[in-house]
Protein backbone atom coordinates (compact mmCIF):
# COMPACT_ATOMS: atom_id res chain seq x y z
CA UNK A 1 0.00 0.00 0.00
CA UNK A 2 1.45 3.30 -1.07
CA UNK A 3 1.51 5.89 1.69
CA UNK A 4 0.70 9.52 0.94
CA UNK A 5 3.64 11.74 1.88
CA UNK A 6 1.40 14.63 2.96
CA UNK A 7 -0.65 12.49 5.29
CA UNK A 8 2.46 10.97 6.82
CA UNK A 9 3.94 14.41 7.42
CA UNK A 10 0.74 15.59 9.05
CA UNK A 11 0.73 12.47 11.20
CA UNK A 12 4.26 13.17 12.40
CA UNK A 13 3.46 16.80 13.18
CA UNK A 14 0.38 15.95 15.17
CA UNK A 15 2.18 13.18 17.01
CA UNK A 16 4.87 15.64 18.06
CA UNK A 17 2.41 18.28 19.14
CA UNK A 18 0.33 15.88 21.18
CA UNK A 19 3.37 14.62 23.03
CA UNK A 20 4.73 18.09 23.79
CA UNK A 21 1.69 20.00 24.97
CA UNK A 22 -0.82 19.82 27.77
CA UNK A 23 -4.46 18.95 27.36
CA UNK A 24 -5.96 19.62 23.93
CA UNK A 25 -8.93 21.83 23.27
CA UNK A 26 -11.89 21.82 21.01
CA UNK A 27 -14.60 24.03 19.97
CA UNK A 28 -18.14 23.77 18.88
CA UNK A 29 -21.29 25.76 18.31
CA UNK A 30 -21.32 29.34 19.49
CA UNK A 31 -25.04 29.48 20.09
CA UNK A 32 -26.68 29.38 23.46
CA UNK A 33 -24.09 31.18 25.63
CA UNK A 34 -25.59 33.09 28.52
CA UNK A 35 -24.37 35.66 31.00
CA UNK A 36 -22.56 33.57 33.55
CA UNK A 37 -21.26 33.62 37.14
CA UNK A 38 -17.78 33.45 35.62
CA UNK A 39 -17.96 37.21 35.33
CA UNK A 40 -17.71 37.67 39.10
CA UNK A 41 -14.62 35.62 39.81
CA UNK A 42 -11.85 38.03 38.95
CA UNK A 43 -11.13 37.42 42.64
CA UNK A 44 -8.87 34.56 41.54
CA UNK A 45 -6.44 37.11 40.20
CA UNK A 46 -7.01 39.91 42.70
CA UNK A 47 -6.62 37.77 45.82
CA UNK A 48 -10.14 38.38 47.10
CA UNK A 49 -11.91 35.45 48.72
CA UNK A 50 -13.86 33.14 46.44
CA UNK A 51 -17.42 32.14 47.15
CA UNK A 52 -17.56 28.43 48.09
CA UNK A 53 -19.18 26.31 45.36
CA UNK A 54 -20.09 22.73 44.55
CA UNK A 55 -19.14 21.49 41.08
CA UNK A 56 -21.60 19.06 39.51
CA UNK A 57 -20.01 16.81 36.91
CA UNK A 58 -21.29 13.86 34.87
CA UNK A 59 -19.62 10.93 33.17
CA UNK A 60 -20.31 7.42 31.96
CA UNK A 61 -18.81 4.23 33.46
CA UNK A 62 -18.91 3.31 37.15
CA UNK A 63 -18.11 5.11 40.39
CA UNK A 64 -15.14 3.90 42.43
CA UNK A 65 -15.40 3.24 46.17
CA UNK A 66 -12.90 5.85 47.38
CA UNK A 67 -13.73 8.52 44.83
CA UNK A 68 -15.69 10.76 47.21
CA UNK A 69 -12.91 10.56 49.81
CA UNK A 70 -10.22 11.42 47.27
CA UNK A 71 -12.14 14.34 45.81
CA UNK A 72 -12.96 15.63 49.29
CA UNK A 73 -9.25 15.60 50.15
CA UNK A 74 -8.50 17.38 46.90
CA UNK A 75 -11.04 20.11 47.68
CA UNK A 76 -9.65 20.52 51.19
CA UNK A 77 -6.03 20.60 50.03
CA UNK A 78 -6.66 23.27 47.41
CA UNK A 79 -9.32 25.27 49.24
CA UNK A 80 -7.22 28.45 49.19
CA UNK A 81 -6.75 28.31 45.43
CA UNK A 82 -10.21 27.07 44.38
CA UNK A 83 -12.64 27.14 47.32
CA UNK A 84 -14.56 24.22 45.84
CA UNK A 85 -16.48 22.70 48.75
CA UNK A 86 -17.40 19.54 46.87
CA UNK A 87 -16.91 17.90 43.50
CA UNK A 88 -20.07 15.93 42.88
CA UNK A 89 -19.20 13.35 40.22
CA UNK A 90 -22.27 11.54 38.89
CA UNK A 91 -22.16 8.41 36.75
CA UNK A 92 -24.52 6.89 34.19
CA UNK A 93 -24.08 3.53 32.40
CA UNK A 94 -22.65 3.89 28.89
CA UNK A 95 -25.86 2.75 27.21
CA UNK A 96 -27.98 5.37 28.98
CA UNK A 97 -25.53 8.26 29.03
CA UNK A 98 -26.45 10.18 25.88
CA UNK A 99 -30.18 10.12 26.63
CA UNK A 100 -29.59 11.23 30.22
CA UNK A 101 -27.33 14.14 29.33
CA UNK A 102 -29.40 15.44 26.42
CA UNK A 103 -32.44 15.31 28.68
CA UNK A 104 -30.69 17.28 31.44
CA UNK A 105 -29.40 19.87 28.99
CA UNK A 106 -32.79 20.26 27.31
CA UNK A 107 -34.36 20.84 30.72
CA UNK A 108 -31.96 23.68 31.51
CA UNK A 109 -30.11 21.87 34.31
CA UNK A 110 -27.19 23.95 35.64
CA UNK A 111 -24.68 21.10 36.08
CA UNK A 112 -21.17 22.25 35.27
CA UNK A 113 -19.39 19.69 33.11
CA UNK A 114 -19.71 16.37 31.31
CA UNK A 115 -17.66 13.74 29.53
CA UNK A 116 -17.94 13.98 25.74
CA UNK A 117 -16.17 12.31 22.84
CA UNK A 118 -16.46 12.04 19.09
CA UNK A 119 -18.01 8.62 19.76
CA UNK A 120 -20.21 9.73 22.65
CA UNK A 121 -22.47 12.80 23.03
CA UNK A 122 -20.23 15.52 21.54
CA UNK A 123 -21.94 15.73 18.16
CA UNK A 124 -25.41 15.81 19.67
CA UNK A 125 -24.56 18.44 22.26
CA UNK A 126 -22.52 20.68 19.98
CA UNK A 127 -25.04 20.67 17.15
CA UNK A 128 -27.82 21.54 19.59
CA UNK A 129 -25.87 24.45 21.07
CA UNK A 130 -25.58 22.71 24.43
CA UNK A 131 -21.90 23.50 25.06
CA UNK A 132 -20.50 26.75 26.43
CA UNK A 133 -18.10 28.75 24.18
CA UNK A 134 -14.84 29.07 26.09
CA UNK A 135 -12.36 31.30 24.29
CA UNK A 136 -12.78 34.36 26.53
CA UNK A 137 -13.34 32.40 29.74
CA UNK A 138 -10.25 30.28 29.21
CA UNK A 139 -8.02 33.28 28.66
CA UNK A 140 -9.28 34.62 31.97
CA UNK A 141 -9.39 31.49 34.14
CA UNK A 142 -7.14 28.91 32.44
CA UNK A 143 -4.51 30.86 30.49
CA UNK A 144 -1.75 28.23 30.48
CA UNK A 145 -4.17 25.56 29.33
CA UNK A 146 -5.50 27.88 26.65
CA UNK A 147 -1.95 28.59 25.48
CA UNK A 148 -1.26 24.86 25.32
CA UNK A 149 -4.24 24.49 23.01
CA UNK A 150 -2.84 27.14 20.72
CA UNK A 151 0.62 25.60 20.67
CA UNK A 152 -0.25 21.96 20.13
CA UNK A 153 -2.19 22.57 16.92
CA UNK A 154 -5.22 20.53 17.86
CA UNK A 155 -7.86 23.23 18.17
CA UNK A 156 -8.84 22.82 14.51
CA UNK A 157 -10.00 19.31 15.24
CA UNK A 158 -12.46 20.66 17.77
CA UNK A 159 -13.53 24.02 16.41
CA UNK A 160 -16.75 25.34 15.01
CA UNK A 161 -16.81 29.01 14.14
CA UNK A 162 -13.52 29.44 15.97
CA UNK A 163 -14.98 28.84 19.43
CA UNK A 164 -13.45 26.48 21.99
CA UNK A 165 -16.10 24.48 23.84
CA UNK A 166 -14.51 21.23 24.99
CA UNK A 167 -11.37 20.20 26.81
CA UNK A 168 -9.92 16.99 25.38
CA UNK A 169 -6.91 14.97 26.44
CA UNK A 170 -3.47 15.02 24.82
CA UNK A 171 -2.82 11.31 24.72
CA UNK A 172 -1.89 9.97 21.31
CA UNK A 173 -4.13 7.02 20.50
CA UNK A 174 -5.62 4.87 17.76
CA UNK A 175 -8.75 2.75 18.09
CA UNK A 176 -7.67 0.31 15.41
CA UNK A 177 -9.24 -3.07 16.10
CA UNK A 178 -7.17 -5.74 17.83
CA UNK A 179 -8.58 -9.21 18.42
CA UNK A 180 -8.59 -10.37 22.04
CA UNK A 181 -9.18 -14.03 22.88
CA UNK A 182 -8.94 -16.51 25.73
CA UNK A 183 -5.48 -17.98 25.31
CA UNK A 184 -6.03 -20.41 28.20
CA UNK A 185 -9.08 -21.92 26.49
CA UNK A 186 -7.37 -21.99 23.10
CA UNK A 187 -4.47 -23.98 24.60
CA UNK A 188 -6.73 -26.25 26.63
CA UNK A 189 -8.97 -27.23 23.71
CA UNK A 190 -6.43 -27.01 20.89
CA UNK A 191 -7.84 -24.01 19.02
CA UNK A 192 -5.39 -22.91 16.32
CA UNK A 193 -4.52 -19.22 16.79
CA UNK A 194 -1.20 -19.34 14.95
CA UNK A 195 -2.39 -17.26 11.99
CA UNK A 196 -4.67 -14.29 12.63
CA UNK A 197 -4.06 -11.51 10.12
CA UNK A 198 -7.18 -11.42 7.95
CA UNK A 199 -10.94 -11.75 8.33
CA UNK A 200 -10.68 -15.18 6.71
CA UNK A 201 -8.15 -16.22 9.35
CA UNK A 202 -10.56 -15.01 12.02
CA UNK A 203 -13.41 -17.00 10.48
CA UNK A 204 -11.30 -20.16 10.54
CA UNK A 205 -10.30 -19.63 14.17
CA UNK A 206 -13.84 -18.89 15.32
CA UNK A 207 -15.14 -21.98 13.54
CA UNK A 208 -12.45 -24.09 15.17
CA UNK A 209 -13.32 -22.66 18.58
CA UNK A 210 -17.04 -23.31 18.02
CA UNK A 211 -16.33 -26.99 17.46
CA UNK A 212 -13.96 -27.40 20.40
CA UNK A 213 -14.76 -24.97 23.24
CA UNK A 214 -17.89 -25.92 25.20
CA UNK A 215 -20.41 -23.79 27.09
CA UNK A 216 -19.36 -20.38 25.83
CA UNK A 217 -20.37 -17.86 23.17
CA UNK A 218 -17.48 -17.70 20.75
CA UNK A 219 -17.52 -14.08 19.54
CA UNK A 220 -18.97 -10.79 20.75
CA UNK A 221 -19.31 -8.15 18.05
CA UNK A 222 -19.45 -5.03 20.18
CA UNK A 223 -23.14 -4.21 20.47
CA UNK A 224 -23.42 -5.43 24.09
CA UNK A 225 -20.78 -2.84 25.01
CA UNK A 226 -22.78 -0.03 23.44
CA UNK A 227 -20.66 0.26 20.29
CA UNK A 228 -22.10 2.15 17.35
CA UNK A 229 -21.75 -0.76 14.97
CA UNK A 230 -20.29 -4.23 14.94
CA UNK A 231 -16.60 -4.72 15.54
CA UNK A 232 -16.43 -6.71 12.33
CA UNK A 233 -16.99 -3.47 10.45
CA UNK A 234 -14.26 -1.86 12.54
CA UNK A 235 -11.87 -4.65 11.52
CA UNK A 236 -12.74 -4.16 7.88
CA UNK A 237 -11.92 -0.45 7.97
CA UNK A 238 -8.27 -1.53 8.04
CA UNK A 239 -8.73 -3.96 5.17
CA UNK A 240 -10.46 -1.41 2.94
CA UNK A 241 -8.47 1.55 4.32
CA UNK A 242 -11.65 3.57 4.85
CA UNK A 243 -11.90 6.27 7.50
CA UNK A 244 -13.90 5.22 10.56
CA UNK A 245 -15.42 8.64 11.13
CA UNK A 246 -17.85 7.84 13.95
CA UNK A 247 -20.09 10.40 12.29
CA UNK A 248 -23.60 9.42 11.14
CA UNK A 249 -22.11 6.22 9.65
CA UNK A 250 -20.31 8.07 6.86
CA UNK A 251 -16.88 7.12 5.54
CA UNK A 252 -14.32 7.85 2.84
CA UNK A 253 -11.23 6.28 1.25
CA UNK A 254 -8.09 7.27 3.15
CA UNK A 255 -6.08 6.89 -0.06
CA UNK A 256 -8.10 9.47 -2.04
CA UNK A 257 -6.56 12.78 -2.99
CA UNK A 258 -9.39 14.44 -1.08
CA UNK A 259 -12.16 12.97 1.11
CA UNK A 260 -15.19 11.91 -0.91
CA UNK A 261 -17.88 11.00 1.58
CA UNK A 262 -19.94 7.85 1.23
CA UNK A 263 -22.72 6.26 3.22
CA UNK A 264 -21.17 3.19 4.80
CA UNK A 265 -24.07 0.98 3.67
CA UNK A 266 -23.19 1.71 0.03
CA UNK A 267 -19.65 0.35 0.34
CA UNK A 268 -18.41 -3.21 -0.31
CA UNK A 269 -17.02 -3.05 3.23
CA UNK A 270 -20.53 -2.96 4.69
CA UNK A 271 -21.70 -5.90 2.62
CA UNK A 272 -18.70 -7.96 3.70
CA UNK A 273 -19.34 -7.16 7.36
CA UNK A 274 -23.00 -8.19 7.07
CA UNK A 275 -21.99 -11.37 5.24
CA UNK A 276 -19.57 -12.49 7.94
CA UNK A 277 -21.91 -11.64 10.78
CA UNK A 278 -24.80 -13.42 9.11
CA UNK A 279 -22.62 -16.49 8.67
CA UNK A 280 -21.55 -16.45 12.31
CA UNK A 281 -25.12 -15.75 13.46
CA UNK A 282 -26.38 -18.79 11.61
CA UNK A 283 -23.51 -20.95 12.88
CA UNK A 284 -24.12 -19.92 16.49
CA UNK A 285 -20.70 -18.26 16.77
CA UNK A 286 -22.33 -15.00 17.87
CA UNK A 287 -25.26 -14.79 20.25
CA UNK A 288 -28.79 -14.52 18.91
CA UNK A 289 -29.38 -11.91 21.64
CA UNK A 290 -26.51 -9.52 20.94
CA UNK A 291 -28.68 -6.45 20.52
CA UNK A 292 -30.57 -7.02 23.78
CA UNK A 293 -27.61 -8.16 25.90
CA UNK A 294 -27.14 -6.02 29.02
CA UNK A 295 -23.86 -7.47 30.32
CA UNK A 296 -21.21 -5.02 29.08
CA UNK A 297 -18.36 -7.26 30.29
CA UNK A 298 -19.16 -10.58 28.66
CA UNK A 299 -15.52 -11.28 27.84
CA UNK A 300 -14.24 -10.29 31.27
CA UNK A 301 -16.97 -12.37 32.92
CA UNK A 302 -15.97 -15.49 31.00
CA UNK A 303 -19.03 -15.63 28.75
CA UNK A 304 -17.30 -15.15 25.40
CA UNK A 305 -14.18 -16.64 23.83
CA UNK A 306 -13.16 -13.61 21.75
CA UNK A 307 -13.94 -9.96 21.16
CA UNK A 308 -12.35 -6.89 19.61
CA UNK A 309 -10.44 -4.40 21.75
CA UNK A 310 -7.59 -1.92 21.48
CA UNK A 311 -3.85 -2.39 21.35
CA UNK A 312 -3.61 -0.88 24.80
CA UNK A 313 -5.94 -3.61 26.09
CA UNK A 314 -3.57 -6.20 24.66
CA UNK A 315 -0.54 -4.58 26.31
CA UNK A 316 -2.12 -3.71 29.66
CA UNK A 317 -4.16 -6.88 30.01
CA UNK A 318 -7.81 -7.55 30.77
CA UNK A 319 -9.18 -7.84 34.31
CA UNK A 320 -11.00 -11.15 34.09
CA UNK A 321 -13.60 -12.07 36.68
CA UNK A 322 -13.03 -15.79 36.20
CA UNK A 323 -10.10 -17.79 37.63
CA UNK A 324 -7.05 -18.72 35.54
CA UNK A 325 -8.16 -16.76 32.46
CA UNK A 326 -5.29 -15.68 30.20
CA UNK A 327 -5.34 -13.11 27.41
CA UNK A 328 -4.22 -13.69 23.85
CA UNK A 329 -4.30 -11.09 21.10
CA UNK A 330 -3.68 -10.56 17.40
CA UNK A 331 -3.73 -7.51 15.14
CA UNK A 332 -5.69 -8.14 11.97
CA UNK A 333 -4.50 -6.33 8.84
CA UNK A 334 -1.39 -5.08 10.67
CA UNK A 335 -0.29 -2.97 7.70
CA UNK A 336 -3.74 -1.68 6.78
CA UNK A 337 -4.07 2.08 6.97
CA UNK A 338 -6.13 3.34 9.91
CA UNK A 339 -6.67 6.73 11.54
CA UNK A 340 -5.29 8.13 14.74
CA UNK A 341 -8.09 9.05 17.11
CA UNK A 342 -9.18 12.64 17.12
CA UNK A 343 -8.22 14.79 20.11
CA UNK A 344 -11.95 14.62 20.77
CA UNK A 345 -11.71 10.91 21.46
CA UNK A 346 -11.92 11.70 25.19
CA UNK A 347 -12.89 15.16 26.34
CA UNK A 348 -14.75 17.18 28.94
CA UNK A 349 -17.18 19.96 28.08
CA UNK A 350 -18.92 22.72 30.02
CA UNK A 351 -22.70 22.89 29.98
CA UNK A 352 -23.99 26.13 28.41
CA UNK A 353 -26.13 26.59 31.57
CA UNK A 354 -23.29 25.75 33.97
CA UNK A 355 -23.54 27.36 37.39
CA UNK A 356 -19.77 27.61 37.91
CA UNK A 357 -17.83 27.41 34.61
CA UNK A 358 -15.18 29.74 36.03
CA UNK A 359 -14.36 27.43 38.92
CA UNK A 360 -14.25 24.36 36.71
CA UNK A 361 -11.76 26.10 34.43
CA UNK A 362 -9.68 27.12 37.45
CA UNK A 363 -9.63 23.48 38.51
CA UNK A 364 -8.44 22.41 35.06
CA UNK A 365 -5.78 25.14 35.08
CA UNK A 366 -4.49 23.85 38.41
CA UNK A 367 -4.24 20.32 37.00
CA UNK A 368 -2.24 21.73 34.11
CA UNK A 369 0.28 23.62 36.26
CA UNK A 370 0.63 21.68 39.54
CA UNK A 371 1.92 18.11 39.45
CA UNK A 372 1.01 17.39 43.08
CA UNK A 373 -2.57 18.47 42.42
CA UNK A 374 -2.61 16.34 39.28
CA UNK A 375 -1.35 13.26 41.14
CA UNK A 376 -3.96 13.64 43.88
CA UNK A 377 -6.82 14.16 41.44
CA UNK A 378 -5.78 11.39 39.05
CA UNK A 379 -4.24 8.74 41.29
CA UNK A 380 -5.67 9.48 44.72
CA UNK A 381 -4.10 9.24 48.16
CA UNK A 382 -0.63 7.73 48.39
CA UNK A 383 -0.60 4.68 50.65
CA UNK A 384 -4.37 4.22 50.36
CA UNK A 385 -5.36 4.20 46.69
CA UNK A 386 -1.84 3.78 45.26
CA UNK A 387 1.80 3.22 46.11
CA UNK A 388 4.86 4.39 44.20
CA UNK A 389 7.10 1.83 42.56
CA UNK A 390 10.88 2.14 42.49
CA UNK A 391 10.64 2.84 38.76
CA UNK A 392 8.41 5.85 39.38
CA UNK A 393 5.21 4.09 38.34
CA UNK A 394 1.92 4.32 40.23
CA UNK A 395 0.93 0.88 41.48
CA UNK A 396 -2.11 -0.65 43.10
CA UNK A 397 -1.78 -0.91 46.90
CA UNK A 398 -1.47 -4.36 48.44
CA UNK A 399 -4.68 -6.37 48.06
CA UNK A 400 -5.94 -4.34 45.08
CA UNK A 401 -5.78 -4.81 41.34
CA UNK A 402 -7.72 -3.54 38.33
CA UNK A 403 -10.71 -5.71 39.27
CA UNK A 404 -11.15 -4.43 42.83
CA UNK A 405 -9.38 -1.06 42.79
CA UNK A 406 -10.99 1.52 45.05
CA UNK A 407 -9.85 4.49 42.95
CA UNK A 408 -6.85 3.91 40.68
CA UNK A 409 -8.10 3.50 37.12
CA UNK A 410 -11.24 5.63 37.51
CA UNK A 411 -12.77 7.07 34.36
CA UNK A 412 -10.62 10.20 34.21
CA UNK A 413 -9.33 10.09 30.61
CA UNK A 414 -10.29 13.69 29.69
CA UNK A 415 -8.11 15.07 32.48
CA UNK A 416 -4.87 13.44 31.30
CA UNK A 417 -1.99 15.90 31.03
CA UNK A 418 0.91 14.68 28.92
CA UNK A 419 3.51 16.47 31.03
CA UNK A 420 2.46 14.72 34.27
CA UNK A 421 1.07 11.41 33.03
CA UNK A 422 2.75 8.35 34.59
CA UNK A 423 2.62 4.58 34.16
CA UNK A 424 -0.18 3.62 36.52
CA UNK A 425 -2.32 0.67 37.49
CA UNK A 426 -2.28 -1.81 34.64
CA UNK A 427 -0.17 0.56 32.55
CA UNK A 428 3.31 -0.65 33.42
CA UNK A 429 6.41 1.11 32.06
CA UNK A 430 6.82 -1.83 29.67
CA UNK A 431 3.22 -1.58 28.46
CA UNK A 432 3.52 2.17 27.95
CA UNK A 433 6.73 1.72 25.97
CA UNK A 434 5.12 -0.93 23.74
CA UNK A 435 2.02 1.22 23.16
CA UNK A 436 4.09 4.25 22.21
CA UNK A 437 6.21 2.19 19.81
CA UNK A 438 3.10 0.74 18.15
CA UNK A 439 1.66 4.23 17.70
CA UNK A 440 4.58 5.10 15.41
CA UNK A 441 3.48 2.60 12.73
CA UNK A 442 3.54 4.00 9.21
CA UNK A 443 0.05 2.66 8.63
CA UNK A 444 -1.46 4.89 11.32
CA UNK A 445 -2.34 8.27 9.82
CA UNK A 446 -4.07 11.51 10.71
CA UNK A 447 -7.46 11.76 9.05
CA UNK A 448 -7.78 14.78 6.73
CA UNK A 449 -11.19 15.34 8.36
CA UNK A 450 -10.09 14.99 11.96
CA UNK A 451 -12.70 16.64 14.19
CA UNK A 452 -15.15 17.12 11.29
CA UNK A 453 -18.33 18.47 12.90
CA UNK A 454 -20.10 21.13 10.80
CA UNK A 455 -23.26 22.95 11.78
CA UNK A 456 -25.90 20.51 10.51
CA UNK A 457 -29.00 22.45 11.55
CA UNK A 458 -30.10 22.72 7.90
CA UNK A 459 -30.25 18.92 7.57
CA UNK A 460 -31.14 18.00 11.16
CA UNK A 461 -34.35 16.26 10.10
CA UNK A 462 -32.60 14.13 7.51
CA UNK A 463 -29.80 13.23 9.94
CA UNK A 464 -32.28 12.28 12.64
CA UNK A 465 -34.08 10.02 10.17
CA UNK A 466 -30.77 8.53 9.01
CA UNK A 467 -29.67 7.74 12.55
CA UNK A 468 -33.06 6.28 13.42
CA UNK A 469 -33.05 4.04 10.36
CA UNK A 470 -29.58 2.87 11.26
CA UNK A 471 -30.74 1.98 14.77
CA UNK A 472 -33.82 0.18 13.45
CA UNK A 473 -32.39 -1.55 10.35
CA UNK A 474 -28.65 -1.09 9.97
CA UNK A 475 -27.78 -2.55 13.35
CA UNK A 476 -29.89 -5.63 12.65
CA UNK A 477 -27.90 -6.29 9.49
CA UNK A 478 -24.56 -5.77 11.24
CA UNK A 479 -25.67 -8.14 13.99
CA UNK A 480 -26.16 -10.79 11.31
CA UNK A 481 -29.97 -10.75 11.41
CA UNK A 482 -30.96 -10.93 7.75
CA UNK A 483 -34.46 -11.93 6.62
CA UNK A 484 -34.33 -15.20 4.65
CA UNK A 485 -30.51 -14.76 4.61
CA UNK A 486 -30.97 -12.58 1.52
CA UNK A 487 -28.03 -10.26 2.12
CA UNK A 488 -28.18 -8.42 -1.20
CA UNK A 489 -31.92 -7.87 -0.91
CA UNK A 490 -31.72 -6.73 2.72
CA UNK A 491 -28.91 -4.26 2.05
CA UNK A 492 -30.69 -2.90 -1.04
CA UNK A 493 -33.83 -2.37 1.02
CA UNK A 494 -31.85 -0.56 3.70
CA UNK A 495 -30.10 1.66 1.14
CA UNK A 496 -33.44 2.52 -0.44
CA UNK A 497 -34.85 3.47 2.98
CA UNK A 498 -31.90 5.77 3.58
CA UNK A 499 -32.27 7.38 0.18
CA UNK A 500 -35.96 8.01 0.80
CA UNK A 501 -35.05 9.63 4.13
CA UNK A 502 -32.80 12.22 2.48
CA UNK A 503 -29.39 10.57 2.01
CA UNK A 504 -28.66 12.54 -1.18
CA UNK A 505 -29.25 15.84 0.64
CA UNK A 506 -27.04 14.73 3.53
CA UNK A 507 -24.16 13.69 1.27
CA UNK A 508 -24.38 16.87 -0.81
CA UNK A 509 -24.26 19.09 2.27
CA UNK A 510 -21.56 17.06 4.00
CA UNK A 511 -19.35 16.99 0.90
CA UNK A 512 -19.52 20.77 0.63
CA UNK A 513 -18.51 21.06 4.29
CA UNK A 514 -15.73 18.48 3.85
CA UNK A 515 -14.38 20.43 0.87
CA UNK A 516 -14.35 23.61 2.99
CA UNK A 517 -12.58 21.81 5.81
CA UNK A 518 -9.98 20.49 3.38
CA UNK A 519 -9.19 24.00 2.15
CA UNK A 520 -8.65 25.15 5.74
CA UNK A 521 -6.06 22.44 6.50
Amino acid sequence: MKKKTGIKALSTALAFSLCVAGLTGCSSGTQGAKENPAQKTDAAASGESLEPVTLKLWSCSDKYKDQDEVLAKFCETYKDQLNIEKIEFNYVPFGDYEDKMTSLAAGGDDFDGMFVADWMLYNKMSNKGGLLPLNDLMQQYAPSLYQAYQENGSTTACSIDGQLVALPWTKKKSSKAVLLYRRDLAEKYGVDTSKLETIEDLDAMLGDAKEKVPDITIFESGFPRGNTYSDVLVILHSKYEMDNMNYHTLTFDLNSEKPVLQAVEETPMFKEAVTWMNKWYNEGIVSKNELSETDTKLFENGKTFAKVGLYEDAMEGVSFNVPDAELGYAELYPNGKYRYDSPLNNAFAINKNAAHPDRLLMLLELLNTNEEAYDLFMYGIEGKTYVKGEDGSIKFPEGQDAANSTFLGWFCWPFVRAQYDKPSGKITPEALKAENAWLEKDSLVVSPLVGFNPDTSSIKTELAQRDQLYDEQGKLLLAGIVENNDIDGAISKYIESQKNAGLEKILSFMQEEADKAGKQQ
